[in-house]
Protein backbone atom coordinates (compact mmCIF):
# COMPACT_ATOMS: atom_id res chain seq x y z
CA UNK A 1 0.00 0.00 0.00
CA UNK A 2 1.49 3.53 -0.89
CA UNK A 3 1.55 6.36 1.33
CA UNK A 4 0.49 9.60 0.17
CA UNK A 5 3.69 11.81 -0.05
CA UNK A 6 3.09 15.01 2.53
CA UNK A 7 5.95 17.66 2.83
CA UNK A 8 5.35 17.81 6.70
CA UNK A 9 7.03 14.36 6.78
CA UNK A 10 10.54 16.33 6.81
CA UNK A 11 9.71 17.10 10.72
CA UNK A 12 9.21 13.30 11.80
CA UNK A 13 12.95 12.02 10.97
CA UNK A 14 15.02 13.74 13.33
CA UNK A 15 12.19 11.86 16.02
CA UNK A 16 12.31 8.97 14.40
CA UNK A 17 16.06 8.36 14.76
CA UNK A 18 15.35 9.60 18.35
CA UNK A 19 13.14 6.88 18.74
CA UNK A 20 15.29 4.47 17.08
CA UNK A 21 18.56 4.95 19.07
CA UNK A 22 16.18 4.65 22.79
CA UNK A 23 14.76 1.59 21.43
CA UNK A 24 17.99 0.14 20.80
CA UNK A 25 19.64 1.38 23.84
CA UNK A 26 16.68 -0.44 26.13
CA UNK A 27 17.23 -3.66 23.97
CA UNK A 28 20.85 -3.97 24.16
CA UNK A 29 21.84 -5.66 27.16
CA UNK A 30 24.49 -3.93 29.59
CA UNK A 31 27.69 -6.15 29.03
CA UNK A 32 27.49 -6.05 25.28
CA UNK A 33 26.29 -2.32 24.69
CA UNK A 34 29.95 -0.77 23.81
CA UNK A 35 30.15 -3.53 21.00
CA UNK A 36 26.67 -3.07 19.43
CA UNK A 37 25.59 0.45 20.24
CA UNK A 38 28.03 2.15 18.22
CA UNK A 39 27.27 -0.03 14.89
CA UNK A 40 23.64 -0.21 15.59
CA UNK A 41 23.82 3.85 16.01
CA UNK A 42 25.19 3.14 12.36
CA UNK A 43 22.68 1.20 11.01
CA UNK A 44 19.97 3.79 12.73
CA UNK A 45 21.72 6.70 10.59
CA UNK A 46 22.04 5.13 7.56
CA UNK A 47 18.35 3.98 7.62
CA UNK A 48 17.00 7.37 8.89
CA UNK A 49 19.49 8.89 5.94
CA UNK A 50 18.35 7.17 3.43
CA UNK A 51 13.87 7.73 4.14
CA UNK A 52 15.11 11.42 4.55
CA UNK A 53 16.89 11.53 1.04
CA UNK A 54 13.76 9.51 -0.33
CA UNK A 55 11.90 12.28 1.29
CA UNK A 56 13.88 15.09 -0.51
CA UNK A 57 13.83 13.59 -3.96
CA UNK A 58 10.09 12.94 -3.64
CA UNK A 59 9.96 17.14 -2.49
CA UNK A 60 12.46 17.42 -5.95
CA UNK A 61 9.81 15.74 -7.85
CA UNK A 62 7.11 16.96 -6.49
CA UNK A 63 8.26 21.04 -6.84
CA UNK A 64 8.90 20.06 -10.56
CA UNK A 65 5.18 18.48 -10.44
CA UNK A 66 3.98 21.33 -8.97
CA UNK A 67 5.27 24.35 -11.13
CA UNK A 68 4.16 22.63 -14.30
CA UNK A 69 0.41 22.00 -13.46
CA UNK A 70 0.13 24.99 -12.10
CA UNK A 71 1.49 26.73 -14.94
CA UNK A 72 -0.80 24.83 -16.91
CA UNK A 73 -3.49 25.85 -15.39
CA UNK A 74 -2.25 29.31 -15.29
CA UNK A 75 -3.04 28.89 -19.44
CA UNK A 76 -6.20 27.74 -18.49
CA UNK A 77 -7.84 30.15 -16.25
CA UNK A 78 -8.91 32.88 -17.44
CA UNK A 79 -10.67 31.23 -20.09
CA UNK A 80 -12.20 28.65 -17.91
CA UNK A 81 -13.45 31.51 -15.42
CA UNK A 82 -14.92 33.01 -18.68
CA UNK A 83 -16.68 30.24 -19.13
CA UNK A 84 -17.76 29.48 -16.08
CA UNK A 85 -19.49 32.96 -15.71
CA UNK A 86 -21.45 32.00 -18.63
CA UNK A 87 -25.06 30.53 -18.45
CA UNK A 88 -24.50 26.71 -17.58
CA UNK A 89 -27.56 26.49 -20.05
CA UNK A 90 -25.85 28.17 -23.18
CA UNK A 91 -24.24 25.26 -25.75
CA UNK A 92 -20.46 24.99 -25.62
CA UNK A 93 -18.52 25.55 -29.04
CA UNK A 94 -15.66 22.96 -29.91
CA UNK A 95 -13.38 25.94 -28.90
CA UNK A 96 -15.14 26.02 -25.02
CA UNK A 97 -14.94 22.11 -25.16
CA UNK A 98 -11.31 21.78 -26.26
CA UNK A 99 -10.56 23.81 -23.36
CA UNK A 100 -12.38 22.16 -21.31
CA UNK A 101 -10.66 18.69 -22.38
CA UNK A 102 -7.85 20.06 -21.49
CA UNK A 103 -8.69 21.49 -18.27
CA UNK A 104 -10.04 17.09 -17.79
CA UNK A 105 -6.93 15.79 -18.79
CA UNK A 106 -4.85 17.93 -16.35
CA UNK A 107 -7.11 17.58 -13.27
CA UNK A 108 -7.19 13.28 -14.69
CA UNK A 109 -2.77 13.77 -14.25
CA UNK A 110 -2.73 15.66 -11.34
CA UNK A 111 -5.12 12.88 -10.13
CA UNK A 112 -2.47 10.46 -11.57
CA UNK A 113 0.12 11.99 -9.46
CA UNK A 114 -1.22 12.02 -6.36
CA UNK A 115 -2.44 8.29 -6.61
CA UNK A 116 1.08 7.59 -7.26
CA UNK A 117 1.89 8.87 -4.27
CA UNK A 118 3.88 12.77 -5.34
CA UNK A 119 1.82 15.14 -4.61
CA UNK A 120 1.22 16.87 -1.50
CA UNK A 121 -2.41 15.40 -0.15
CA UNK A 122 -3.18 19.04 0.61
CA UNK A 123 -2.20 20.19 -2.50
CA UNK A 124 -4.86 17.86 -3.78
CA UNK A 125 -7.33 18.62 -1.61
CA UNK A 126 -7.00 22.23 -2.64
CA UNK A 127 -6.87 21.12 -6.36
CA UNK A 128 -9.88 19.29 -5.66
CA UNK A 129 -11.80 22.11 -4.39
CA UNK A 130 -10.85 24.15 -7.59
CA UNK A 131 -12.59 21.36 -9.81
CA UNK A 132 -15.65 21.63 -7.99
CA UNK A 133 -16.25 25.17 -8.44
CA UNK A 134 -15.75 24.37 -12.00
CA UNK A 135 -17.90 21.51 -12.11
CA UNK A 136 -20.48 23.80 -10.49
CA UNK A 137 -21.16 24.78 -13.78
CA UNK A 138 -23.80 22.75 -15.43
CA UNK A 139 -22.82 22.70 -18.80
CA UNK A 140 -19.02 22.08 -17.60
CA UNK A 141 -20.61 19.31 -15.10
CA UNK A 142 -22.34 17.83 -17.80
CA UNK A 143 -19.10 17.48 -20.33
CA UNK A 144 -17.07 16.17 -17.41
CA UNK A 145 -19.23 13.58 -16.73
CA UNK A 146 -19.59 12.33 -20.12
CA UNK A 147 -16.13 12.38 -20.44
CA UNK A 148 -15.65 10.62 -17.22
CA UNK A 149 -18.47 7.79 -18.02
CA UNK A 150 -16.13 7.12 -21.38
CA UNK A 151 -13.50 5.61 -18.79
CA UNK A 152 -10.27 7.59 -20.03
CA UNK A 153 -8.58 9.60 -17.82
CA UNK A 154 -6.59 7.65 -15.32
CA UNK A 155 -9.43 6.13 -13.87
CA UNK A 156 -10.10 9.81 -12.38
CA UNK A 157 -13.79 9.65 -11.06
CA UNK A 158 -16.55 12.69 -10.25
CA UNK A 159 -16.86 11.45 -6.97
CA UNK A 160 -13.70 12.39 -5.90
CA UNK A 161 -15.03 15.64 -6.73
CA UNK A 162 -18.15 15.49 -4.84
CA UNK A 163 -16.58 14.03 -1.59
CA UNK A 164 -14.68 17.00 -0.72
CA UNK A 165 -15.16 19.61 1.41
Amino acid sequence: MRTHFSLSQRSYYPWLFAVLVLAVWLILPERSLPELLLPSIGTIVAFVHFLYSQHNQNTERFICLFRDFNARYDQLNNDLNELFLKDGALLLTNQEKQLLYDYFNLCAEEYLYFKAGYVDVEVWRSWLRGMRYFAGNTAIKNLWKGELASGSYYRFTFALIDEIR
